[in-house]
């Protein structure tokens, strides 16, 4: 290799761009020849990769392990619960049926012991017209269907039905002789709560939605016009005009009401003519 010094008298006499021509590439060569690691440093950078290899593989073949094996739990504890669910469903399935049947076998004893003798052929028509009154039992007659809905294109909560129409609808229809009365198949009782629960109106605490039909079993010749007389009747028919709720009342000779889901005896004392 030459000396600086000879190196800037050869720069002079050849000039700058033929002198790096000449000699920037060996100057580079022997650089990387100088700086290239000797075969130990090799040996030691290709075993820490192997070794680097081997540890990544092992936690690729332990990762990969493990989410098959909690693959595998997920998937049993999933049809355990599956098959405790079936298990619980044909449980109560059979329950309920079981609580049907008891039902009926009671339904048939209660009626073979109040159609028992003349006392007792006057308890069973006393319950039966209790039944009607209170909603225990179904019953079927003649009466008005009352169809009432939203206005068209209801913009606001005053183009809605709302519980309190429901109710003025109900008392009105009670006050003009209704008998029984059901919504949207719900039947109504002495404990009947109608309010509005959110988007949805609860009867009996079940939700309702639009149109509300309206089945009251009574005189159908006189039940329109003794509703269109009372206040709630009016009531309705100012909703009707002003406010633009749909109602529709129509007289029916077949009317089919539910009885009551539950009803719970809060109260109660025997009367002092059961005592005879």
């Amino acid at each position: 290799m030459s000396s600086p010094a000879e190196q800037q008298q050869e720069r002079i006499r050849v000039g700058l761009i033929e002198y790096l021509s000449r000699h920037t590439l060996d100057e580079d060569y022997a650089r990387i020849a100088r700086d290239r690691p000797g075969r130990r440093s090799s040996w030691l950078a290709t075993g820490a990769m192997l070794v680097t290899l081997a540890v990544f593989g092992v936690l690729v073949f332990t990762a990969a392990s493990q989410t098959t094996r909690n693959a595998s739990t997920s998937a049993r504890d999933r049809a355990t619960l599956i098959d405790q669910v079936n298990a619980r469903r044909a449980t109560v399935q059979q329950r309920n049926e079981q609580v049907r049947a008891l039902r009926r076998v009671n339904d048939r004893l209660d009626t073979d012991l109040l159609a028992g003798g003349q006392k007792g052929s006057r308890v069973f028509e006393r319950a039966q017209r209790l039944s009607v009154l209170t909603g225990a039992g179904k019953v079927k007659g003649q009466g008005v269907r009352v169809v009432v809905d939203d206005a068209p294109h209801a913009a606001s909560d005053r183009n809605k039905v709302l519980d309190s129409d429901l109710q003025k609808l109900v008392n009105g229809l009670w006050e003009a002789g209704a008998e029984a009365i059901s919504i949207n198949g719900q039947r109504l009782t002495n404990l009947s709560a109608i309010r509005q629960a959110g988007l949805a109106i609860n009867v009996n605490y079940r939700p309702l939605t639009a149109p509300y039909t309206v089945l009251a079993i009574g005189n159908m010749n006189t039940l329109p016009s003794r509703f269109a007389e009372t206040t709630h009747g009016a009531t309705w028919f100012d909703l009707q005009q002003q406010v633009g709720l749909r109602f529709d009342m129509k007289t029916d000779r077949a009317l089919v009401l539910p009885a009551a889901d539950q009803l719970s005896l809060r109260y109660a004392t025997l009367s002092k003519e059961e005592h005879r």
